[in-house]
Formats: structure tokens, C-alpha cells, sequence
């Protein structure tokens, strides 16, 4: 199964910096059978700026990872506006990118059941990878809470490197733990400088432009 990301350009004002369950509400409501499409990842948007708990969209971006075949599904979304945690976005016409294979990939947030502390997420993280037959050298992140439908889940960002193409590609292509449709355990390309590992910018909460 080949797996693409969309990346529709976004512009609105001002949305809950911690939005996942809200932009995943709005989609819903637009394509009614998303709740059952567990083969579908939806980042978080990507705005100008964020503040406090706000994000300001501004000229900023949605991303979502999901089969090809199921693109003609997602093209109604392009012109359409959507109410998010009380803020409105207006979707542009999507570009299509496919999967790249980088050597570091790094998620904001991951999530597993009960895996509420650093040891706890390090052997969920172990165990998923073996799952799914791939070796990386683990680096985890600053402990997140994100807020999903009215309850706070313990999540931590992480970074997975020395991966093999093949690895590379199934990560992305399959995400790690759970709540996918709400911006958790997606992996994008490790941005590097001089041979040091950092997050994206994205990552590290700060809002850019794809």
C-alpha cells in the first residue's frame, strides 16, 4: 500500500494550541467515515504563530497521511472552511508528496496506554518497533499532555535515528501508538545542523510554514 501526505494551505485566525480532537471533530463532520479509517494520520496545523495556548494560522498548513487510493476522498476538502476549538479555517486545494526515507524521524507526541512516565514509554516505544521488525536509536522528548475529548493524555515527543530505508518509510507509513486521527504518533524528517539531532519545528511547538 503506498501512502502519501496532503498538505492543504490553511489560513484563519486563532485556534487552541492544543487542537487535535477539535480539528479531527471538524474533519469528521465533513467526511463522515474517518472515524473508521484507521489507516489515517492528521497532523496538527501548522500556523505563523503561537502563543500561550494559541495558535495564530495565519498562512499555515494541514497535513494528512493516508493511503493514495484514498485521495479522491479528501479532495472535497479543498475550498472548504471548518470550525476549529472555536476558530475558522479555510482549506486551500492540497499538494500530494510522497514518503521520503530519512535516516531520523521525529513525532511532538506519542502515546501509548499506561506508559505515563519515561520508563514506561521507553518500553512501549521498544516494543513497537520490534512489532514491527525495525531498529533505531531512541531519543525521547519533553512529557506533553494533550487534552482529548474533555480528559488529559500523557504523551512524550520522540525521536527515532539510525533507521533503514525500509524502517523510514513503514514508521511514517504506520505511525507509532495510539490516537493517529488526532495529531499523536506521526513522524516527520529529523531536521539536522552539524551533525546534531533536533527536533522540527513543528515538534518543538513553534508554528512555520511547510
Amino acid at each position: 500500500m503506498s501512502v502519501i501526505d496532503l498538505v492543504y494551505p490553511a489560513r484563519g485566525g486563532g485556534v487552541p494550541l492544543d487542537h487535535g480532537y477539535a480539528l479531527f471533530s471538524a474533519l469528521s463532520h465533513r467526511l463522515p467515515g474517518l472515524h473508521e479509517r484507521q489507516d489515517v494520520g492528521i497532523f496538527n496545523l501548522r500556523g505563523t504563530r503561537a502563543s500561550g495556548k494559541s495558535l495564530l494560522v495565519g498562512h499555515g498548513t494541514l497535513r494528512v497521511r493516508c493511503p493514495a487510493e484514498t485521495l479522491p476522498v479528501w479532495l472535497p476538502l479543498g475550498g472548504a472552511a471548518i470550525e476549529v476549538g472555536g476558530g475558522e479555517v479555510a482549506l486551500g486545494m492540497p499538494r500530494v508528496f510522497p514518503l521520503e526515507a530519512p535516516v531520523s524521524l521525529s513525532a511532538r507526541v506519542v502515546t501509548f496506554k499506561n506508559a505515563v512516565d519515561d520508563a514506561s514509554f521507553r518500553g512501549a516505544v521498544k516494543r513497537a518497533l520490534a512489532e514491527l521488525g525495525c531498529e533505531a536509536t531512541v531519543h525521547v522528548g519533553r512529557r506533553r499532555v494533550v487534552g482529548i475529548a474533555g480528559k488529559k493524555v500523557i504523551g512524550y515527543g520522540l525521536m527515532l535515528s539510525n533507521l533503514s530505508p525500509r524502517a523510514s518509510v513503514l514508521l511514517q507509513a504506520r505511525g507509532m501508538g495510539g490516537r493517529r486521527h488526532m495529531g499523536c504518533g506521526l513522524f516527520l524528517p529529523t531536521r539536522l545542523r552539524v551533525g546534531v539531532g533536533t527536533w522540527p519545528r513543528e515538534q518543538q511547538g513553534v508554528a512555520g510554514a511547510v
